[in-house]
């Protein structure tokens, strides 16, 4: 085995991706699996989805659910007693409105996909790990606010203040915890803006590189972070966004 393929392979890991049928999740699942892992679980509402590599195993969870979650935990302690090596949290949810038509449903919705179960499940899969990697998928969002989108804003900013403080209280026990922030990726949860020639070229002029980012983008980013390629890096924000942030707007 050469150099690179010791520092990136996954050999012998065990992953879990939440959010893994939308666009980001699937390029993540399928990135994680390639580089070697053991066992990658595939955890969304989805849990159907045939997959091309057998050591994917869908899981059926929704993350709203308290309960749900908390079974799921039980369930992954007690099948890897050593705990897990990697959880990117990559779920998330959106929904788009004026600030003073927001509903608290809404709000409520994206509150428990896109911040409570990050926390609830690094908790509960950190107390079994000895090592390994959190990767938090947060967004530009984290950096920048966007019109109509309170929510979403809010538990983005909300997510990349808990991987720092993961980072801090997780250290000891050599878990590192990062952020991978997209810019605007083409998936279908974006399809109505880049689908739209007027917004695609609006948005692609944001970046120094004139396009919009694609799924693999933020793939690769994320095999870095789970990777001991990475194993001096904790606590720390990568945007994915073709340079948006360091433009600025």
């Amino acid at each position: 085995m050469n150099y690179l393929d010791s520092v990136f392979s996954l050999a012998g890991k065990i992953v879990i991706v939440t959010g893994s049928t939308g666009g980001i999740g699937q390029a993540i699942t399928l990135s994680l699996a390639t580089a070697g892992a053991k066992k990658v679980y595939a955890v969304d509402l989805d849990s159907d989805k045939v997959w091309p590599n057998k050591n994917i195993e869908n899981y059926s969870l929704n993350l709203r659910d308290k309960v749900q979650i908390n079974k799921f935990v039980d369930y992954i302690n007690k099948e890897h007693k050593s705990g897990i090596d990697v959880l990117v949290n990559c779920a998330g949810v959106t929904f788009t409105n004026n600030f003073f038509e927001y509903s608290d449903k809404d709000w409520d919705t994206t509150y428990e996909v896109n911040l409570l179960a990050p926390y609830l499940l690094s908790k509960g899969l950190s107390d079994n790990m000895h090592t390994g990697s959190i990767i938090n998928i947060t967004s530009l969002n984290a950096q920048l606010a966007f019109p109509n989108n309170p929510a979403y804003v809010a538990t983005k900013h909300g997510l990349k203040g808990l991987t720092k403080s993961l980072a801090l209280e997780l250290g000891n026990k050599n878990i590192r915890v990062n952020n991978v922030g997209p810019g605007y990726i083409k998936t279908e949860m974006t399809k109505k803006s880049w689908s739209n020639a007027k917004t695609h070229d609006e948005r692609s002029k944001k970046t120094f590189l004139n396009r919009w980012g694609t799924p693999t983008d933020i793939a690769g980013t994320v095999l870095f972070l789970a990777s001991d390629a990475s194993s001096y890096i904790t606590g720390q924000d990568i945007y994915v966004d073709g340079g948006w942030t360091a433009k600025g707007l």
